[in-house]
Formats: structure tokens, C-alpha cells, sequence
């Protein structure tokens, strides 16, 4: 049995990513900002009793990160996922997110929840990881944070706080390879959620259990993975 840890656990992806660990006979350790209201996840670890606790944290609030730290000091964690971030243009506001009506502050914000708050959560929670048997940290992004991919233009924030995050997976890769610490960036697909809207091609579940057959797959020699929830890889 590992340990997995997820991010944004309440609903989507994240959920269902803490739904099919525990199925498999996993223990969760999941986040979300306000565990009163995560009532989809409270009935998930009623049906696995025992196997999933859920802490609150918040990914632009270090000091969230912290407690969370704090509450987790002495527990190994096999697999490291960070699910939440943040997502705008898809189903709503995709007026803000175009070339000539973009918002600094907005988009700053944007940078911290996708950017910089994963990273620091990874390094805050790095000695966990370090006592896991898998040794694996895995960020969700998007295929839409790849440069070389990038033939639609638009989307400038999520592009970018996105690609930013892609380049410091790509350091992590490189700098805790000598600790055995494989590291990937994966794509959830285009997932039916509220950012992703009604329109999108797959659902949550779908999604969800595709990462976690790239995520059994990853090793310390393919560590620096960019691929999409069906193991397609991705150009950087």
C-alpha cells in the first residue's frame, strides 16, 4: 500500500484521483481550501474507512503550506501529486484572456496558484517525500503550456503560468535526481469541469485514471516526463 498525496481533492480531477487510488488499496492524504464544504470527498472516505485524511491548504497562502507541514512531519509520502491550479478562458471569462484585455493582477495570481504556490508545497513537503518508497512528484499542467504546441494562440495566462511551471519541473528533474526522485509533468486532457466546461471531450474519472496509469509508469529514467493523461508525450 503507498502513500499518495493530492492537491484540490473536493471535486474534478482531484477527486477522482483520490477515488481510484483508494480503490486500488491506497492511502490519500488529500488538501482542499475548506474541508467543511468537501462533501463529495467526506462520503469517498466513508466508504474507505481509515485510508483518507484530508487537510486544508491553500496554494497562494505559504502560511497554509506550512501548517500543512507541520501536520504532516514524520509521514512518508510515496507519491506526490499537485492537482489544484487555477484555469481561465475555457468555459467562462475567455474575454480576459486574450491580447488587449489581459489583467495584471489577475494574471499574477494565476502565476502563484500554478506556478510558484506547486513548487514551494513540493520543496515544504520534500522530506516526505524523500522518506517514501516511490519517490515520485507529479504536477498537473496542460498540453496548452507547451511552446511548441502553441498554434492558437490566446489563453496568455494559463499558457504562461503553466509553461513556467513546466520549466521548474524541468530543474527539479535535473537537481533531485541524485535523491532517486523521479519527477513528470502530466495533461489531464480536456476534462468536463467547471473550467473546462460542458464542452470538453472527457470526463473527470476518465481523466483521473489515465494519470494514474502514467504515474505507475514513471521511473527514475524517464524522469522530466511531459505527457497527456494517455502517456502521448508532449513537446516542451
Amino acid at each position: 500500500m503507498s502513500v499518495v498525496f493530492i492537491t484540490g481533492t473536493n471535486k474534478g480531477v482531484g477527486l477522482e484521483l483520490a477515488r481510484a487510488y483508494l480503490q486500488q488499496g491506497h492511502r490519500v492524504l488529500g488538501t482542499c481550501r475548506d474541508v467543511a464544504r468537501a462533501e463529495a470527498l467526506r462520503a469517498l472516505g466513508e466508504a474507505h474507512p481509515g485510508r483518507l485524511s484530508v487537510h486544508p491548504m491553500e496554494l497562494t497562502d505559504e502560511t497554509s503550506m506550512t501548517a500543512l507541514a507541520a501536520a504532516l512531519v514524520g509521514q512518508p509520502i510515496d507519491i506526490f501529486i499537485n492537482n489544484a491550479g487555477a484555469a481561465i478562458g475555457y468555459s467562462t471569462d475567455a474575454s480576459r484572456n486574450v491580447f488587449g484585455a489581459l489583467d495584471a493582477e489577475l494574471w499574477m495570481g494565476m502565476f502563484k496558484s500554478n506556478a510558484i504556490g506547486p513548487v514551494l508545497l513540493a520543496q515544504q513537503l520534500y522530506p516526505n517525500i524523500l522518506m517514501g518508497a516511490g519517490k515520485k512528484m507529479v504536477f498537473i499542467t496542460s498540453k496548452p503550456a507547451s511552446i511548441a504546441e502553441n498554434t492558437g494562440g490566446a489563453m496568455y495566462m494559463n499558457r504562461t503560468s503553466r509553461t513556467a511551471l513546466n520549466q521548474a519541473i524541468k530543474s527539479m528533474s535535473i537537481d533531485l535526481k541524485a535523491d532517486g526522485v523521479a519527477v513528470a509533468s502530466i495533461s489531464p486532457g480536456w476534462v468536463k469541469t467547471d473550467s473546462g466546461g460542458t464542452g470538453a471531450l472527457i470526463t473527470a474519472e476518465t481523466s483521473a485514471r489515465g494519470i494514474v496509469d502514467v504515474i505507475s509508469s514513471l521511473t527514475i529514467a524517464n524522469t522530466a516526463l511531459f505527457a497527456d493523461y494517455k502517456g502521448e508525450l508532449i513537446p516542451w
